[in-house]
């Protein structure tokens, strides 16, 4: 990791902190704040901070420019680093910063200094593949994704998962593992794209709570390690156990290094754990936890007791069980439009412990959402703000200039029209038919572009992060089980603001804000255009028209105030701020 590594992640993670206390309003109430004609400015009583910016968007999304200063009287200093952007704001401004959240802050800048320097690596090594290989130093990325897609050995959704260079698009959060060393993060994060052993552990199924969608509960030895039975037979030989009495369970190497072998060695003294010397071969998605096997077509979603961004990324019990249950009841609702997916969840389990002890030893595994590479190129939807390795574009460039051409005003605007009509029509409708909200972000979100005529589709993974309104879905399916209640929402408004915060705010807002950046887009005009979209998604027959109207077009939208529930050291309960909403309609619903 270079200084300027190290300096411009500090400058980024330090934009971010003042972004997120104007946007959450955690500056004292006689603050004064004005952000106009390029300048951000911030006073409080006698002092003030000051910092240049290149372009302001919906959704309070900011691009902030060169050094942030601090000034008193005719005293004016440069804000060097994010801990003395802290000391200022916590001694001058008032606003209370805990030792934790100044450690987590920190550590996000290490995942992100290490983040830049790897794509420096990639970029290098790029250009050296590119060069004796004598393809075209010109290759349009997408191009070049879809041309390597076509060696099975190569997983283009997989390329795409471990190019997202800067993690959340406005958390300041955004790369914090704690407590992983650099070495670990290197090892494990997925911009690093390293292989990941798997430790496979066999356990007593008198002591696991297991649930299979299809019913079968030795699901893992049949379906996805089916040639590994002969081994795991003959590891359990001196145990005098039959393999038939043990499940197996996937374990993280960090997890069974820095947990498993201590929280539960009374177990595996009693042999109703046993740990085998087999792995099996993964690397990671973009949600660090969750391991896509390599080869195998299934993903495998762990608890690493690690925090990331905001939260601790165990693997809730209730998830366990709701997966293979929601992915059996709601198999034939799922896949009911062509250009929206789901990926099931056909097994999950956990150990027989409290259940703050058994969140730190459970698994869910998740079909895998790769297609044949002969019809699709797949990319999460997080790359598409990135820069990217090959033609050095932001990729959602590189994808328009590869589907129409060139990238202009009419293209970028034909580009959000078929985005949005791709997944926002199907999304509603699973909305007024069934009352779920899939939590459609940019990390759970696959593109699929069509290799024959470039149309798009899409997959959405994690039904964990769904929201849904209950006696909408029991009209569909009058004998549906829903154990985990966090997935219940209170009302069809909350299910509608978890649709409108995952699509409309995090993918394409994130999305016109850099059209509006790079290329001068009439943001407006955009938004418009996803306007249309939703007033022809909503069917005014079905139900809820009205409230995904009175939400979707009201003057205000409901954004997380993430930074705020850190220093309230608050994650399950959200703490929420209202912006402006670019869709509002003065109509009344």
């Amino acid at each position: 990791m270079t200084a300027t590594h190290q300096y411009k992640a500090d400058q980024m993670i330090q934009y971010r902190v003042l972004l997120a206390c104007m946007k959450e309003a955690l500056f004292p109430a006689a603050t004064h704040i004005t952000v106009e004609k390029g300048d951000v400015r911030i006073r409080y009583r006698q002092h003030m901070l000051y910092v240049r910016y290149t372009i302001k968007s919906a959704f309070y999304q900011i691009t902030m420019d060169g050094p942030i200063t601090y000034s008193v009287a005719n005293e004016v200093q440069e804000i060097q680093s994010l801990r003395t952007l802290i000391d200022v704001l916590m001694r001058h401004f008032d606003i209370g910063f805990h030792e934790r959240l100044i450690e987590e802050l920190e550590h996000s800048v290490l995942g992100l200094s290490l983040s830049y320097r790897q794509y420096e690596h990639r970029e290098t090594a790029m250009r050296h593949a590119l060069k004796f290989s004598r393809m075209p130093s010109e290759l349009n990325f997408i191009a070049w994704l879809t041309h390597m897609g076509e060696d099975h050995h190569f997983s283009a959704l997989g390329y795409t998962e471990g190019m997202v260079w800067h993690g959340h698009p406005s958390h300041p959060l955004t790369k914090t593992k704690l407590p992983l060393t650099s070495d670990d993060i290197q090892a494990y994060a997925p911009e690093f794209m390293r292989v990941v052993p798997l430790n496979i552990v066999l356990v007593k199924e008198t002591v696991l709570h297991e649930t299979a969608m299809n019913g079968d509960s030795n699901f893992v030895l049949n379906k996805v390690v089916p040639d590994m039975k002969r081994k795991l037979q003959q590891y359990l030989e001196p145990y005098e156990a039959e393999l038939e009495a043990y499940r197996v369970l996937f374990v993280h190497p960090w997890q069974y290094e820095h947990v498993v072998v201590q929280q539960f060695k009374d177990n595996i003294q009693a042999h109703t754990v046993i740990p085998t010397p087999f792995t099996v071969e993964a690397k990671a998605t973009l949600s660090f936890r969750t391991m896509y096997l390599l080869n195998r077509p299934y993903h495998i979603k762990l608890p690493v007791n690690v925090q990331a961004t905001s939260a601790v990324r165990t693997v809730s019990t209730v998830t366990t069980v709701d997966g293979p249950n929601l992915s059996y009841q709601l198999q034939p609702l799922l896949n009911e439009f062509p250009t929206l997916q789901v990926a099931l969840e056909p097994y999950g389990a956990y150990i027989d412990a409290p259940a703050d002890v058994a969140r730190q030893f459970a698994m869910i595994v998740r079909q895998s959402p790769e297609k044949d590479v002969t019809e699709m190129t797949q990319l999460v939807t997080a790359c598409l703000i990135e820069r990217n390795p090959v033609d050095k574009q932001v990729v959602v460039d590189s994808l328009i200039e590869y589907v129409y051409g060139d990238v202009n005003a009419t293209t970028i605007a034909t580009f959000i029209r078929e985005y949005s009509r791709a997944l926002v029509i199907p999304l509603i409708a699973y909305i007024q038919r069934y009352g779920i909200a899939l939590e459609a972000h940019q990390q759970n979100t696959v593109l699929e572009v069509n290799k024959a005529d470039q149309t798009f589709s899409f997959i959405v993974r994690d039904l964990g992060g769904a929201r849904i309104d209950l006696p909408t879905l029991q009209r569909a399916i009058p004998n549906v089980v829903v154990t985990n209640t966090s997935l219940i929402a209170e009302n069809i408004e909350a299910v509608i603001a978890k649709f409108q915060h995952a699509v409309i705010q995090n993918q394409l807002g994130t999305l016109i804000h850099h059209f509006k950046h790079v290329y001068k887009s009439d943001e407006q005009a955009l938004y418009d255009i996803v306007s249309d979209v939703i007033h022809e998604a909503i069917d005014d027959t079905q139900s809820h028209a009205v409230a995904l109207k009175r939400v979707l077009f009201g003057e205000r939208v409901i954004v997380k105030a993430l930074l705020n529930m850190r220093m309230n050291q608050q994650v399950k309960q959200y703490m929420n701020v209202a912006l402006d909403n670019p869709l509002y309609e003065k109509k009344v619903y």
